[in-house]
């Protein structure tokens, strides 16, 4: 009894340990950027190259909240809940609707506070749900410092986007069932159309009844806030299809700040200007082919993954499911946007707990750490105005590892995911699992004695 305890607590001070080395990388290179905005007034790669545009995911949706014209004039993609929750939090911090898009940034310091406070919160909002228990309290100090200082969730700060909300009702979806996990999804599809994926967890599940009743509450969300001062709302169903298909709606360097999925690569090789670049190094017939082939590859390891979904179901947890939805969802197209990538801080207990945890452990902390430091290719561009430092300041961009490594990390860590699925062999390792009712049966030992 005595040496199984002295063997519990060893292994449960080697996760601590390892945790606070994952935390002090992050913390350090929090504190090289912040090192880098005081000296240059700009904030380095993976944040986006365009520094006016500090905040304005936020502040351009605001704008629009107040304009009839936000799915005829601007082709909005966000569904009228996003306007909705934007006008009722400026009134509640005493904003202004008054003037453009970059006057409201300027003059709404209530809501910036708000934005600051939510990327805050969300983090400790999910490590209080239930699949955290396998967590310390130590240890749960150290996961909240390494995701709120992670270079995905710094990135969806920078853009002042509206994910950060996300990953609390992801957390909700997860560790509950019934109605609450029908509303949570609902929420998701009616901020970010892309968790409509999410309902695929029911059809796994053969759950028709719960697939019913969450796009029932889906579509009531949507014409709740959509139906009073929104006449032209429909088009907001033109305007997403439009935006998935468009091939020219992000610059290159857009795409490559901090992207996670390889279709990031065949949209560089497919735009004009990466293409004239990659025939530097590449055969001019080749360039289509190769775009080509990292579509063909992307597409068979979301299909394998889908497939797994429906025929093994009865073999996961739904925890287990609606992260591997989460993962696919990230990897799915370019329109999906890096900062997806703060979702999977409401995964990492189900994954940690999981036969291949090794890997998904590594895919997350390649994912979370500011590899992006390291440049791999550098160009000066034009002085423009920095909005964190309100001086006008040259920009040297550099590509980081980050571009190329997360996307295909990311990859491999749905296929891996697939496989496990795909290779499990405990019939009814699900059984107690299928109602979502039931605790993660693993301690923090046991994970570091399998790492």
């Amino acid at each position: 009894m005595i040496d199984a305890f002295r063997t519990k607590h060893l292994q449960s001070l080697k996760a601590t340990l390892t945790l606070g080395a994952l935390a002090l990388l992050n913390i350090a290179g929090f504190c090289y950027f912040l090192a880098y905005l005081r000296s240059n007034g700009y904030l380095p790669s993976p944040f986006v190259y365009d520094k006016s545009d500090t905040f304005m995911d936020l502040f351009n949706t605001l704008y629009w909240a107040y304009d009839d014209g936000r799915y005829t004039e601007w082709g909005s993609v966000y569904p009228p809940l996003t306007f909705t929750l934007l006008r009722g939090v400026n009134f509640l911090v005493g904003g202004t609707h008054f003037g453009d898009a970059y006057w409201l940034r300027d003059h709404s310091p209530g809501l910036l506070v708000a934005l600051f406070a939510l990327y805050l919160v969300a983090p400790a909002i999910v490590l209080r749900t239930r699949p955290w228990g396998i967590f310390t309290t130590e240890q749960k100090v150290l996961l909240y410092l390494s995701i709120a200082v992670s270079a995905p969730m710094l990135f969806a700060l920078e853009r002042g986007n509206l994910i950060l909300l996300c990953p609390i009702l992801l957390a909700f979806a997860i560790s509950k069932i019934g109605f609450t996990r029908s509303l949570c999804i609902a929420l998701l599809v009616n901020i970010k159309p892309y968790f409509v994926l999410l309902l695929l967890y029911y059809l796994a599940r053969r759950d028709f009844r719960g697939f019913f009743l969450c796009s029932f509450l889906c579509l009531l969300t949507f014409l709740l806030t959509a139906l009073p001062g929104n006449d032209n709302f429909l088009l907001f169903f033109a305007n997403l299809f439009g935006f998935a298909q468009n091939s020219a709606t992000f610059s290159l360097r857009e795409v490559l700040a901090l992207p996670s999925t390889v279709s990031a690569f065949s949209y560089v090789l497919e735009n004009p200007d990466g293409a004239n670049f990659a025939s530097g190094f590449l055969a001019g017939n080749s360039i289509q082919l190769i775009s080509n082939a990292i579509e063909f590859v992307k597409w068979t390891a979301i299909t394998c993954a889908l497939l797994a979904l429906w025929g093994r179901a009865h073999a996961m947890r739904d925890s287990e499911i609606l992260a591997m939805l989460v993962v696919v969802i990230a990897n799915v197209g370019v329109w999906v946007g890096g900062y997806s990538f703060v979702l999977y801080a409401t995964v990492i207990p189900v994954l940690i707990v999981m036969r291949a945890r090794i890997l998904y452990v590594a895919a997350l902390t390649l994912i979370a750490i500011p590899i992006d430091l390291i440049p791999l290719k550098s160009d000066f561009l034009p002085a423009q105005d920095a909005f964190l430092s309100q001086a006008n300041v040259e920009i040297y961009w550099t590509l980081g590892l980050g571009s190329v490594v997360r996307p295909l990390v990311n990859l491999l860590l749905l296929s891996a995911m697939t496989r496990e699925m795909l290779t499990r062999h405990r019939k009814g390792h699900s059984a107690r699992a299928r109602n979502g009712n039931s605790p993660i049966a693993c301690s923090t030992g046991e994970i570091v004695a399998n790492a």
